[in-house]
């Protein structure tokens, strides 16, 4: 149970453990990107950055000096699954919409996090939007 306070009220949320669980790992997913880019020669800019009614969850630049927003997803793996399918219609125009508001964004790329904890291995997508 949580404690929430709106417009002046106190009330008692029940928290779901499994949202909970879940943020948990795609947050560990973020972090595991972000160590592997920086390894890899890239500089993270910022994390977690709104804008245009979204978030992206690293800007990078890479080794070549871009600017790059990466989507980061967490999963056990993907079989033969395409970023489309991977992250949806919605998303995917969401994230046109961004690079359309940041001119500096030079692509937008999706990091896949995939295996259990502990085996990760990472597959990097280039220019999914």
């Amino acid at each position: 149970m949580a404690r929430v306070r709106s417009l002046g009220k106190t009330c008692w949320v029940r928290i779901n453990d499994e949202h909970q669980r879940r943020q948990r790992r795609g947050r560990s997913g973020e972090a595991i990107a972000a160590i592997a880019l920086g390894n890899a020669g890239w500089r993270i800019l910022a994390h977690n950055h709104r804008i245009a009614g979204l978030e992206i969850d690293l800007v990078a630049l890479d080794p070549s000096l871009q600017i790059v927003a990466v989507e980061v997803r967490r999963r056990a793996g993907v079989g033969s699954a395409t970023p489309h399918q991977i992250l949806g219609a919605r998303k995917l125009a969401a994230l046109r919409r961004q690079r359309g508001v940041l001119p500096a964004l030079h692509r937008v790329d999706l990091l896949l996090v995939l295996g259990p904890d502990g085996r990760e291995r990472l597959r990097l997508i280039r220019g999914i939007a």
